[in-house]
């Protein structure tokens, strides 16, 4: 696809964005409350649930109230959900209907037998107590062991100042992404104003981790890579994060219950890389990887065109250490015929792509879900990712990382020997500043931790080329 192309599409799929109608159910945030009780609890068939409060807990004993919301995604990207109080965010619903005046959906978030139903529908008269807006889907919860009522509105939450949602086609569809202009910039697609600053790529780490550095599979959440957006943008750096495939507002590009391939997200970023470059727009353009997101990133980069120019790759918190070793590593201590079928399974994979039998004791490891990213995983080798690279380099560590171990990034830079390095102090695996063993691991769930300013101060004085600010720590293996 040609540069002329890859903006058309551009253009067709932001231009779908933020359309919905007045009084049905449409694309949109529906925010408001979701009432639970046990079951044995509940009011019987046919009797009508009480109406669920505004805020707060249930009036009633034995009654939770939560802070609910439901997005329906645009452009038929499927349904997710908030409940704050459980540390859910952006939890992609598989099963789902809805139309103008009715919805359906599952939350199967409690496993297995105890899944819940939630059946609204639209009611135009409708208003919560507490409240003076008219209008909103208003419906029951039913579930082996709790059940319940909610009632969500229509809100228009504000994007970010800056800031601009678009999209990049890659196979099967399209990556959801956010554009982050710097201050006194306006976000534009307009080839006769091409915006001049640089421009950093920004890609998420390991796992189900959305644009803005959001694993759903974890409680809680970081805001990682959305505060370190806004914090280039007041240093004059503009910024693309986008939800990989499987994630976020692209959860549906990944078939239910199957690990999209290591491979496949190495693929899409090239695709993503082509579209950016094709944006109207002067200036560097850094790619910046988080933990896993860096290996992808190196990968990708060596996948690209010739013709498209990325002035450097920017390594944040990264293990050199390839996940063979790893594996090797991890089962040192387990019995020796266990030890060996995990290996010969390991080895079998890479070689043949096809997952042999295992004891049940690796039989989560080993899932047949996990068989097309376990395969193209274990075969990268991120050192050799790195050398084979022939762009500038940075390496980034933080001097509180307690996932990546020096050693471990240490052999990056034997790898590429001539990148720059920088220690940022007290920062840790998710790029947060942290000051104690404890704040370490909150921060793994609170986005109330701040990326460290001196990390901004780095990316931006790389992404233009400019002098290492103070405030790092020289690298002492």
């Amino acid at each position: 696809m040609n540069r002329r192309a890859i903006l058309a599409a551009l253009l067709v799929l932001v231009g779908r964005i933020g359309l919905w109608a007045q009084e049905t159910i449409a694309p949109g945030d529906w925010l408001g409350t979701l009432v639970l009780r046990q079951a044995s609890l509940a009011p019987s068939t046919g009797q009508n649930l009480p109406q669920p409060e505004a805020t707060g807990q249930g009036s009633e004993a034995g009654s939770f109230s939560f802070a609910f919301a439901i997005h329906i995604l645009h452009d038929e990207r499927g349904i997710t959900v908030d409940i704050p109080e459980q540390g859910m965010f952006s939890y992609p619903i598989d099963r789902y209907s809805f139309s103008d005046t009715q919805i359906s959906l599952v939350l199967d978030t409690m496993g297995e037998g105890e899944e819940l139903t939630l059946a609204g529908n639209y009611s135009s008269a409708f208003v919560p107590q507490g409240k003076s807006q008219k209008g909103g889907i208003v419906g029951l919860v039913k579930g082996r062991s709790w059940a319940g009522s909610f009632y969500v509105q229509r809100q228009d939450i504000p994007t970010l100042p800056g800031e601009m949602t678009l999209a990049f086609p890659v196979d099967g569809g399209s990556l959801p992404a956010t554009l982050t202009v710097p201050l006194r910039s306006a976000p534009t697609l307009d080839p006769k104003s091409p915006q001049q600053f640089p421009l950093v790529v920004l890609v998420a780490g390991a796992g189900r981790t959305d644009r803005n550095g959001n694993n759903v599979d974890v409680p809680g959440k970081t805001d990682t890579l959305k505060q370190l957006a806004q914090m280039l943008r007041q240093r004059g750096v503009g910024s693309i994060r986008y939800d990989k495939r499987g994630t976020g507002e692209a959860y549906k590009l990944e078939k239910p219950g199957q690990m999209t391939s290591f491979t496949q997200h190495v693929k899409d970023l090239a695709q993503v890389i082509a579209s950016v470059s094709a944006l109207p727009r002067e200036g560097r353009l850094i790619v910046a990887g988080m933990n896993e997101g860096a290996w992808q990133a190196s990968s990708a980069l060596a996948q690209i065109s010739p013709e498209i120019e990325v002035d450097g790759l920017i390594v944040l918190d990264a293990s050199g250490v390839g996940p063979m070793v790893t594996l090797a590593q991890s089962v040192e201590n387990l019995p020796a015929d266990l030890r060996a079928k995990a290996l010969e399974a390991a080895d079998t994979l890479v070689s043949s792509g096809k997952l042999i039998d295992v004891p049940q004791e690796l039989a989560n490891f080993f899932s047949p879900n996990r068989t097309a990213w376990l395969a193209s995983w274990l075969a990268f080798d991120p050192a050799a990712a790195l050398k084979a690279l022939k762009i500038p380099v940075l390496l980034v560590y933080g001097a509180r990382d307690l996932q990546v171990d020096r050693a471990a990034f240490s052999k990056l830079i034997e790898a590429a020997p001539r990148a720059a390095v920088r220690v940022v102090p007290d920062m840790n695996y998710v790029l947060k500043a942290v000051h104690s063993d404890d704040e370490n691991y909150a921060a793994f769930t609170d986005p109330s931790f701040s990326v460290p300013p001196v990390l901004a101060d780095l990316l931006s004085a790389y992404a233009k080329a400019r002098p290492c600010p103070d405030g790092l720590l020289p690298w002492n293996p």
